[in-house]
């Protein structure tokens, strides 16, 4: 089920009225994808555009105070990328999967410094044996990392494609996705750590997602 994405593209200056709009939105979205309608809250400070967080009484999208300040389409997007993860179940999988990951880490990391202490208490004197452990404990500590990495990314790329189908047209995550740009916010990971520690792909990688995505649909209806 898809809904009408019709925006009038005005940059919102009245935070009351862009907030009646943005839960409207969210509401309208939740139902046309058969999940209970989110709370909303706004966190003043808060660095992140837009999250979903779960609470005793069910979901919530957070969203920063820059958010109401975006245009109606950008805001649409930015909702139903959220939505579509409440309805596609990413949070709670996302959770459950980092508290694994970081319980292999710690097993890994106790494991090895255990082994490393009998050996330093036995004298051994095999350097070779060394490395093999150092290099098995690398694995088995980065391996969990770069598992939950590849996960969170695609599941950002299919919210991305769901959110398009949910509101009949790729416009409002794109222009989601280049409203972003704007603010820089891709670039707060210097170049070398952003593969280790951003858990999104670059924007410029989900636009072109998105594009092929539009293209491949367009290309499927016309056949």
């Amino acid at each position: 089920m898809s809904i009408d994405f019709a925006s009038s593209n005005a940059r919102g200056t009245d935070l009351t009225v862009t907030y009646a709009v943005a839960a409207e939105v969210l509401r309208r979205l939740a139902a046309a994808a058969h999940v209970a309608t989110p709370g909303v809250e706004v966190r003043a400070g808060w660095r992140r555009v837009a999250r979903v967080v779960r609470r005793p009484e069910g979901f919530k999208v957070v969203i920063g105070p820059v958010l109401l300040t975006a245009s109606e389409l950008v805001v649409m997007g930015v909702l139903a990328h959220e939505v579509t993860h409440i309805a596609l179940g990413h949070r709670a999988m996302f959770q459950r999967l980092k508290v694994g990951a970081i319980a292999a880490i710690v097993l890994a990391s106790i494991a090895f410094f255990a082994l490393f202490t009998l050996q330093l208490l036995h004298g051994t004197g095999n350097w070779w044996l060394w490395v093999i452990e150092v290099v098995a404990w690398l694995a088995l500590t980065f391996t969990p990392r770069l598992i939950l990495l590849a996960i969170a990314r695609r599941e950002e790329f299919e919210a991305d494609r769901k959110a398009a189908t949910l509101l009949g047209s790729p416009d409002p995550v794109i222009a989601f996705l280049d409203w972003v740009a704007t603010l820089t916010r891709d670039n707060r990971w210097p170049i070398p750590l952003r593969p280790w520690m951003s858990t999104h792909p670059s924007l410029a990688a989900r636009r072109e997602a998105m594009l092929r995505s539009h293209v491949s649909i367009s290309s499927g209806g016309q056949s």
